[in-house]
């Protein structure tokens, strides 16, 4: 006769039931299952806003835009090539831009801003966030304008003053006006301030030299204007789809987001095992329901439905739970946009939460409780006949949990293996194959725990011990709880040695890359950028030379140059050392070549030191040549070295200083570096050249101990 199958309603009664006979079970499954959640949709809202944001608004600004040209140095282009462009009979219309980085001060703050300049051409592109500003952009030549969020951090409304530090410049200026979300949409929660073009070139020292143009050809007439921007720019400047930074930006928080999915994953993990170990501490009861519900004559249908329904209703709450507080995590805790990134992009703090993010966590939700329900099933369905589950571990098993447990031993044993050899041997796979010693370590427990229980008890056999005797006693009458006990403690010891081991190691690499960074001078004289830890931003230094240059402290005084560089795919770091420094490359640095021979060369010129991993997507050897794109059109130089990133994700060249200023046609300077005289103390230096700059320079003065500190502290967020 055939078994009718539960109702929903039974279903429904029987798991509350459940509830309030073992509430505590129950919630200790809810609660890990939600912690899983949260974690997941915390990151992958932090992880998705930092680049989603950004090609939000380089969409809502650049409109029907396909096209840019953009300059190869912050420095900028002649004006006169927007000019030529504009006029192209493929080109129905273009906008000039000006990006400058600033660093605005009022009564509350000071904040690091880019500095964006337009005039009403940029509006006709029709950019929705360029639409909504087109009514104030008529009042934009009265003045500096900040978003909502920058005048709430400096304490600065419209009317008030501020001081803007732009390079070794600091003036006194108004606040126009602030633009809120009615007027920039999400532009307002960047980090912009926002003027007329020509004031704007003014006031960033760029006069007759704009960043980039926004290029909106004829339908149909793509390829053409592409290739007459190519031809007028005289390959010189950069001409890419209009889509390009969001891509450079996507690529150098590569490293965070390999990060950021590695977490999510073991987010993941840690609810299934909390869930799991929930339901494994709790095995006895739940076969004693089993038992129940069968005597009582419910099929396994009915018996596997009710444990499906129970994991459901689990997962269910459990993700909504998750991500509640995931929510609350993503906008308190996990909001900031990492520093390292921010000196080079102009990021904002949107918060962008996708369809998708909810969908990825829910899953990882309802993966994590029906996992956890799927051993008791898959014990229900191996029973035959009326075979009935027995009061304690099954009956038929003998060691329980330990079926089959050599087969899952040498399983577990052999990932072990594999995953320990990839990870020597593939460097670029390191927090896959933790993931996988970690799964295997739990698949070896069952044998290992079986083994030794074994030795225990033939070894307290010589000892008097009554404890001994009931603890072995105990875990041996139930070998699931043994194992649901030690897979928690083994992930959780397992993760903090691999996870924090790495972190530590990172840190010292990284305490060590910025001591030598800044260990090739006494005292660095740069911009005051909070979030510009690889000094990055361009000043002219004459000033400053004049005035320290003869004090009685100084020895020498040396240029330190470069600036973010675009190289295919890729923004790079790119530094231009002196040739006055001892070690224009760090020994300690360098992953293939000669130090002795990579010094000399660096200070004969001609030569650079590259990123190993860029190196290598290029197939370059020491020795072989290397095409630049310089504003001065592709220069050749050749590989001496290859090395680490020196801190920046994308990678870094190295190359020597009068190389930079010639074939990027500047004199300007990312740092003043100050060799002080022998018995002068860095603090005591850095108080006399302070009182010499006081009255003409907004510019800091850090001791090297200073600047690799912040230089560190502000690296290590990508940790």
């Amino acid at each position: 006769m055939r078994q009718p199958t539960a109702s929903l309603r039974t279903l429904a009664l029987l798991y509350r039931g459940h509830l309030v006979t073992r509430p505590a079970r129950e919630l200790f499954a809810l609660f890990g299952i939600a912690a899983g959640v949260a974690l997941l949709f915390a990151v992958q809202v932090s992880n998705k806003s930092v680049v989603s944001s950004f090609e939000q608004l380089t969409k809502g600004v650049a409109g029907r835009a396909s096209l840019e040209v953009a300059a190869r140095s912050p420095q900028g282009f002649d004006d006169d090539l927007f000019r030529r462009i504009e006029s192209h009979r493929d080109i129905d219309a273009a906008a000039a831009v000006v990006e400058r980085r600033i660093t605005v001060e009022g009564p509350e703050g000071r904040r690091t801003l880019t500095l964006v300049g337009f005039d009403d051409r940029l509006t006709r592109l029709g950019g929705e966030l360029t639409h909504r500003f087109a009514r104030r952009s008529r009042d934009l030549s009265l003045g500096l304008y900040l978003t909502v969020s920058t005048s709430k951090l400096v304490g600065a409304s419209q009317g008030d003053t501020v001081t803007v530090e732009a390079g070794e410049n600091a003036k006194r200026l108004p606040v126009a006006g602030v633009l809120s979300s009615n007027d920039l949409g999400p532009l307002a929660k960047s980090p912009v301030a926002v003027a007329h073009l020509g004031f704007a070139q003014e006031l960033a020292g760029m006069k007759g030299k704009i960043s980039r143009i926004l290029i909106a050809p004829y339908p149909g007439y793509e390829q053409e204007a592409e290739r007459a921007a190519i031809k007028i720019s005289d390959g010189r400047t950069n001409v890419r789809p209009v889509e390009s930074e969001a891509r450079l930006l996507g690529k150098a928080a590569t490293a965070d987001r390999q990060t950021s999915s590695l977490f999510s994953a073991i987010s993941v993990v840690v609810g299934m095992l909390l869930a799991y170990n929930a339901m494994l501490l709790s095995i006895l009861e739940r076969r004693r329901d089993v038992a129940t519900m069968r005597s009582m004559g419910a099929s396994k249908k009915t018996v596997l439905a009710e444990l499906a329904f129970n994991a459901i209703v689990l997962g269910i709450a459990g993700s909504v739970l998750g991500i509640l507080i995931g929510d609350q995590l993503s906008r308190h805790l996990l909001h900031q946009v990492p520093g390292f990134l921010a000196s080079a992009f102009a990021i904002g703090e949107q918060r962008v939460v996708g369809l998708d993010t909810f969908v990825l966590a829910a899953a990882g939700g309802m993966f994590a409780a029906l996992a956890a329900a799927a051993r008791p099933a898959l014990e229900l369905i191996k029973i035959k006949g009326t075979e009935e589950f027995q009061g304690g571990e099954r009956a038929s098993s003998g060691s329980g949990i330990f079926i089959s447990s050599n087969g899952l031993f040498w399983i577990g044993a052999s990932l072990i293996a594999v995953a320990t050899v990839l990870s020597y041997s593939l460097s670029e796979t390191p927090l896959i194959g933790l993931v996988v010693i970690a799964v295997g370590m739990v698949m070896v427990l069952p044998r290992l725990i079986s083994y030794l229980l074994s030795l225990a008890d033939r070894l307290v056999r010589y000892t008097n011990s009554g404890a001994a005797r009931i603890a072995i006693g105990e875990l041996s009458a139930s070998p699931t709880r043994a194992v649901a006990l030690a897979a928690v403690g083994t992930v959780a010891v397992f993760g903090i040695v691999a996870l924090n081991g790495s972190a530590i190691d990172l840190e010292r690499g990284t305490d060590r890359l910025s001591a030598d960074g800044f260990g090739n001078a006494d005292i660095w004289i740069s911009p005051r950028f909070e979030e510009n830890p690889f000094v990055m931003q361009p000043f002219n230094n004459e000033q400053v030379v004049r005035r320290i240059k003869d004090l009685p402290i100084v020895r020498s005084v040396r240029a330190h140059r470069g600036s973010f560089f675009d190289f295919d795919d890729r923004r790079l770091r790119l530094v231009g050392e002196s040739r006055a420094s001892s070690n224009p490359i760090h020994d300690s640095q360098i992953i293939d070549g000669n130090f002795a021979e990579s010094v000399t060369r660096l200070h004969q010129g001609g030569w650079l030191a590259l990123t190993d991993s860029v190196a290598k997507e290029r197939n370059l050897s020491i020795g072989d040549y290397v095409m630049l794109p310089t504003p001065t059109g592709s220069r050749r130089f050749r590989l001496t070295a290859t090395i680490t990133n020196y801190g920046w994700p994308s990678g870094t060249i190295l190359v020597n200083e009068n190389d930079y200023a010639e074939y990027f046609d500047t004199n300007e300077v990312i740092a003043t570096q100050v060799i002080l005289k022998n018995g002068v103390a860095p603090n005591e230096g850095k108080k006399v050249i302070m009182q010499a700059l006081a009255r003409s320079t907004p510019l800091q003065v850090q001791t090297a101990t200073d600047g690799s500190r912040a230089s560190a502290e502000t690296a290590k967020q990508a940790l």
